[in-house]
């Protein structure tokens, strides 16, 4: 008994420490997909997730809405992503009004989505930095189209950026709750390698992310409701948690005593 949970233990740093940010790159998938492709894809998704007022709810369509909150977290996002060079696409951050759901999700091509609850619930910039970053790292290493390709097939993709009528209202059916951000354990792993190699070149201190992904194991982990992907239970979050730990644990310690901002705009 105690030979296998030694076994599992040792396996899941094995994973930590194999998936790192570097861009390990999916050869068929870069074949068969262009970035332009990847593009227009991604932008069929983003019209059809704005266009669902109920589900997806956007912050600048709020009476009242701040500014302040759009430009605050764009400027996050565009930061980090001007600091990553792994991928050289445009990306852009969107706010969805739901202070009931903690979360964010990105969307192939370089559409980030944050909800309101994540932000009011972070505690600060750093924290909010660290998620950005993370899905960031979802895009950059394409893990969004190597699971378009996997669930659809190369040719049914194919047939929707052609215009195909039948293959659009397969793929872009939003309403299966967008499937291919179903990432697999070694895809988080990654992102949340890559959300602190990110974070530290754009010159945040990276506890922001390990500090966030702390706090929701407190809310209850996969439990929770509302956690939806963020949250996934393909590595559990504790697993997450240490292997950025050990992650972070390797950085100087002037990475690691960098000054956290307080600043973060309500919404």
């Amino acid at each position: 008994m105690k030979k296998s949970m030694i076994a599992v233990g040792c396996c899941s740093m094995m994973l930590a420490g194999f998936f790192s940010c570097n861009r390990v790159q999916d050869v068929a998938t870069d074949l068969l997909i262009s970035d332009e492709e990847e593009i227009k894809l991604g932008r069929q998704y983003k019209a059809q997730i704005e266009a669902d007022d109920d589900e997806y709810p956007l912050y600048t369509a709020k009476t009242g809405y701040s500014d302040d909150v759009v430009d605050y977290i764009d400027s996050i996002g565009q930061n980090i992503a001007r600091h990553q060079d792994d991928r050289d696409i445009e990306f852009t951050f969107t706010v969805i009004d739901n202070d009931s759901v903690v979360n964010a999700f990105a969307v192939p091509g370089g559409f980030v989505y944050i909800y309101t609850g994540l932000i009011k619930s972070a505690r600060n910039e750093a924290e909010i930095a660290g998620v950005l970053a993370h899905e960031i790292g979802h895009i950059t290493n394409r893990h969004g189209a190597k699971q378009m390709v996997k669930q659809y097939g190369i040719d049914l993709l194919l047939d929707v950026l052609v215009g195909d009528s039948s293959a659009i209202r397969t793929v872009m059916d939003i309403s299966s709750g967008l499937l291919f951000l179903n990432y697999s354990r070694e895809n988080e792993f990654q992102a949340d390698s890559c959300s602190v190699e990110y974070l530290v070149k754009t010159g945040y201190n990276p506890s922001g992310m390990k500090t966030f992904l702390e706090f929701l194991a407190d809310m209850g982990g996969g439990t929770a409701p509302k956690l939806l992907q963020f949250l996934s239970t393909h590595p559990p979050t504790d697993e997450r948690i240490t292997a950025v730990a050990r992650i972070i644990g390797r950085k100087s310690s002037d990475v690691r005593s960098r000054s956290i901002p307080d600043v973060k705009y309500t919404p």
